[in-house]
């Protein structure tokens, strides 16, 4: 149906005026009738400028509603189904936040879009009880509106989607990183134990008290005295009695007394350790024991005795 407009008004009250004053005299409309189209003239007036109003507000949000779903078709990754999906291989942290952060962002625009064609749908209503010479395009404005609503509330359902997933991945990303620590705590502390060695330096005689070393074989002379026998490491040796090191950060054995003969009792092989003088039978002597190579001179026993003579 189509509008009049405020020129056609105007002309239609000159033709009036003029059929009035065509039989002579000074006939005058009277003055309730000039009043009457004069309000008809103003009210057509609002209501043309009114519609255009409303024409812009639906162009501006049906743009920024078509925005939105532009964005939220870069942050959706493919599926099949047409669902939502967040892919989570190759993102990190910060890459989810920002995802996090523009889904929020998208939310506080749909929600100003949604505030938005309500009131314009107010606006409609409230010009569709005055203005029934636009009934037709009053229908198109508010079919335009139910159409908008029901995109709303689709982005509303994705957004929410879109959340969740991302909201599940930090709190995924966050167990993965306390799983790693305790991962790492765990391969620490076995590293740590793997490279935990243990040595002592003594007299044949505060070893044996001890309990690190025993001896075996060998001769009594006059009954007192014992030649030929074999000193051993005891069965079970105790890793209080001994001095706690790391075989990466422990380059040399401290000597007690560097004008004594020493040997090793314990099966390491000085072929990967020095001394200031190194003589035969396996000893040596100097004021520390240098090893040359710790992962060879460690491997067959975590638990270093060297006698002193």
């Amino acid at each position: 149906m189509r509008v009049p407009t405020l020129a056609a008004l105007v002309t239609g009250l000159s033709v009036t005026v003029i059929a009035c004053q065509g039989g002579g005299g000074e006939a005058r409309i009277p003055v309730d009738s000039t009043e009457y189209y004069r309000t008809q003239v103003q009210n057509l007036a609002t209501i043309s400028s009114e519609k255009d109003s409303l024409l812009r507000d639906l162009t501006e949000t049906t743009k920024l509603i078509t925005d939105v779903s532009m964005e939220l078709a870069t942050i959706q990754g493919p599926s099949p189904t047409n669902a939502p999906v967040v892919g989570s291989e190759g993102m990190t942290t910060d890459e989810r936040a920002e995802v996090l952060t523009k889904v929020r962002q998208l939310t506080t625009r749909v929600r100003r879009s949604e505030a938005r064609l309500a009131d314009t749908r107010r606006r409609l209503d409230s010009l569709a009880t005055t203005a029934d010479s636009l009934a037709g395009t009053l229908a198109v404005y508010a079919a335009t509106i139910t159409d908008l609503e029901g995109l709303i509330e689709n982005q509303k359902t994705t957004i929410q989607t879109l959340t969740d997933q991302v909201s599940s991945l930090m709190a995924q990303n966050v167990r993965l990183a306390q799983e790693k620590a305790v991962l790492e705590d765990t391969v620490s502390a076995i590293t740590e134990r793997e490279n935990e060695v243990y040595w002592v330096v003594g007299t044949k005689n505060d070893l044996k008290t001890r309990g690190i070393i025993t001896e075996t074989g060998g001769t009594r002379f006059l009954l007192f005295t014992r030649t030929g026998e074999t000193l051993l490491p005891s069965n079970v040796l105790d890793p209080e009695q001994f001095t706690l090191a790391d075989l990466r950060t422990l380059t040399e054995i401290p000597l007690p007394k560097d004008n004594k003969d020493y040997r090793i009792v314990s099966q390491h092989d000085l072929a990967y350790a020095e001394a200031d003088q190194m003589k035969k039978d396996n000893k040596f002597r100097g004021s520390a024991l240098r090893i040359l190579n710790p992962q060879a001179f460690w491997q067959p026993s975590k638990y270093l005795i060297i006698v002193e003579n």
